[in-house]
């Protein structure tokens, strides 16, 4: 086995273990019986660094991009991350519609129509959000040319831009990832102790780690308002401490599996896992967030649910996705406008399966 196919493979099962623990958390939110997720010790650990994870890998295969015009590279990340949006959105609506005039209940049109031409509320903030650190990162590079000027510039921007508070905590992460891809060689001959260091440092963080310190609770506001020309420096604190943690976590995980990967029953199953994050990603959010968290409600024992029942109950869901994804796969079409595919990789992963 090669050095490059080795590091694809622990980098696949990896995703595959970060997507494991996206569905971990949002089960354990669905099934709960009203108690305060955000205090639950799981959900408090996952969210420390799950969503730094992809964004810091998004950023450390973001190179290949950058070979590509710039028509083509918007045109690529609107099918591969809005589209799919979109496409459920309106899905959503229809379903919410159907089922009122089924019941017999009423229902807000306007407010239907709104979250079909309003991409802020469409389905799917995690592909939003990569798809605009994309484009900021695409562009900045495209026109400033120098790397830590287009670091710099865009940085700022977010810092100042409306709408922007998931950016100003994931762009940074996004970065970070590119960065590193630059100088994998160094890094790499100092991996032990970037391992060692990062897992020390993490472990502490979450001594102080809190889950009302995720993006959720408390938002990352504007630091300057330049209509007001007033500073926000309230949530400043808390939103250093979670890139911190953000990072290190990230870090930690990508040197770890790096170290611990094998060829082996166990990490060949992350790998499938990793290989369709995307599409099992888009389609947990109709099996778990909606049906799941309307039908069921359990109160049991805390570590039972935490660790027996809401692992299982993820674990089934990622196997309900890629069985979706092995009828979806099927048909080149679907597979395009559901799941955000290309046409190419469509080919290629229906080869996969078969």
């Amino acid at each position: 086995m090669t050095e490059k196919k080795a590091r694809i493979e622990f980098i696949d099962s990896l995703k595959g273990f970060a997507m494991f623990c996206v569905l971990w958390g949002h089960v354990i939110q669905a099934l709960g019986d009203g108690v305060d997720i955000f205090h639950n010790v799981v959900y408090e650990l996952i969210y420390s660094f799950h969503m730094p994870l992809f964004f810091f890998l998004s950023g450390f295969f973001f190179v290949s991009s950058m070979k590509l015009g710039f028509r083509e590279f918007v045109q690529k990340k609107i099918t591969q991350l809005l589209l799919p949006c979109l496409i459920w959105a309106v899905f959503y609506s229809f379903s919410r519609i159907i089922l009122s005039l089924f019941f017999h209940e009423s229902f807000i049109l306007e407010k239907e129509i709104k979250s079909i031409i309003s991409p802020l509320e469409w389905p799917f903030w995690f592909l939003k959000e990569l798809f605009l650190s994309s484009i900021i990162v695409f562009a900045s590079l495209k026109v400033l040319k120098r790397r830590w000027v287009a670091i710099l510039i865009s940085i700022m921007f977010v810092m100042i831009a409306p709408l922007c508070s998931f950016q100003r905590f994931l762009l940074p992460i996004f970065w970070i990832g590119f960065i590193m891809r630059d100088n994998i060689d160094v890094i790499l001959s100092y991996s032990k102790v970037i391992l060692f260091i990062s897992g020390v440092l993490f472990i502490f963080c979450l001594f102080f780690w809190d889950g009302y310190y995720t993006i959720y609770i408390s938002p990352f506001p504007q630091i300057f308002d330049i209509r007001t020309h007033t500073f926000y420096l309230s949530n400043l604190g808390v939103a250093l401490f979670r890139f911190l943690i953000g990072v290190l976590g990230s870090i930690f995980f990508v040197f770890l599996f790096k170290y611990i990967y094998r060829k082996n029953t166990f990490f060949l199953s992350l790998e499938r896992v990793g290989r369709y994050t995307l599409a099992i990603y888009i389609l947990q959010y109709a099996v778990v967030e909606t049906w799941i968290s309307s039908l069921f409600n359990i109160s049991v024992d805390i570590w039972l649910y935490n660790f027996v029942i809401t692992p299982i109950v993820s674990i089934t869901v990622i196997c309900i996705c890629l069985l979706l994804i092995n009828i979806i796969n099927r048909n080149d079409f679907i597979k395009y406008t559901l799941l955000g595919s290309s046409y190419q990789k469509v080919k290629i992963s229906n080869r996969e399966i078969k």
